[in-house]
């Protein structure tokens, strides 16, 4: 698969799926209720990453698939990295080629959602240049209802 960044294939958004998966269970499934992860199973991430409405970007480094971003018009919705490409700089690559990629499609300002609690990606965010404007409530699906669930939401300026 080579080294890098690259728009995914359709080829490659099952093992974004299950990456997407993993990640979410050991990074944002013990910030959230119990009944969220119960909804949320393999097949859960992979139809959701089908759905996307851009290809998600893929990173690749020591010949795997060790990351993933996607974002929607000036939101970024998505960056996962696997544990053992967080020492590789992968997410803030992943980080600044979304970035980019918002502010190429006409927007001056991103915006993110990073759950309350999740200490380690709200420092990232603010290290690459975010700054937190509000506290939240979004709505996470579960098997019977929604349930709240607080995120903080971020704000970057993005320049040329």
């Amino acid at each position: 698969m080579g080294e890098g960044l690259r728009a995914a294939g359709n080829d490659e958004l099952e093992a974004i799926g299950r990456l997407y998966h993993a990640v979410w269970l050991e990074t944002q499934a013990p910030l959230q209720p119990a009944s969220v992860a119960e909804h949320r199973n393999e097949a859960f991430f992979i139809e959701r990453v089908k759905r996307f409405p851009v290809p998600p970007l893929a990173a690749y480094a020591q010949g795997r698939l060790l990351g993933f971003a996607a974002w929607a018009e000036n939101t970024l919705g998505q960056l996962y990295v696997a544990r053992e490409g967080r020492s590789l700089g992968i997410g803030r690559a992943l980080l600044q080629a979304s970035e980019h990629a918002i502010w190429a499609s006409g927007f001056d300002k991103a915006h993110l959602h990073c759950l309350v609690g999740n200490h380690g990606a709200r420092s990232f965010y603010e290290r690459c240049g975010w700054r937190c404007t509000a506290t939240i409530t979004e709505d996470a699906e579960t098997l019977q209802d929604p349930v709240p669930v607080p995120c903080w939401e971020m704000v970057k300026e993005l320049k040329a």
